[in-house]
């Protein structure tokens, strides 16, 4: 008798990236085996959008723009879920940033999960740091 694959899958950045890059066709394989079944819910978190931008544009050379909207292109699939954010709204924040600045897309995805757990302002030493939605606040 086969093993039934888990249904809810928490999906780590590694396998988003080779997913992504091909850079390594056996693993590559494997995580298109997972990404690519309808039968599972894959599960990710804010750090996983942040590390995947983070190594797409710094280890693949992916231009912000196109890192950007591989990550919508994800969150956007039926069989995903944010953990720990709006998904709707973190969307709402990549597609912003990558209008007004791609390298804000961390500072978007934070304010995302800023805004789904109520806060009313976001507290920073980054001069830097824009929000779409929840008022920045330099200490």
């Amino acid at each position: 008798m086969a093993r039934q694959p888990p249904r809810i899958v928490f999906c780590d950045t590694s396998v988003l990236i080779r997913y992504w890059s091909a850079d390594d066709p056996p693993r590559a394989i494997a995580a298109a085996d997972l990404l690519e079944r309808d039968d599972v819910e894959l599960v990710i978190s804010t750090g996983v959008i942040i590390e995947a931008i983070h190594a797409l544009r710094t280890e693949h050379d992916v231009p912000n723009p196109e890192a950007g909207n591989l990550l919508i292109d994800f969150l956007t699939r039926d069989n995903v879920r944010l953990l720990d954010a709006d998904q709707a709204l973190t969307v709402e924040a990549l597609r912003w940033s990558m209008d007004s600045s791609a390298r804000r897309i961390p500072d978007a995805i934070l304010a995302a999960a800023a805004e789904h757990a109520g806060c009313e302002a976001i507290a920073t030493f980054d001069q830097k740091f824009a929000s779409p939605t929840v008022p920045v606040r330099l200490l």
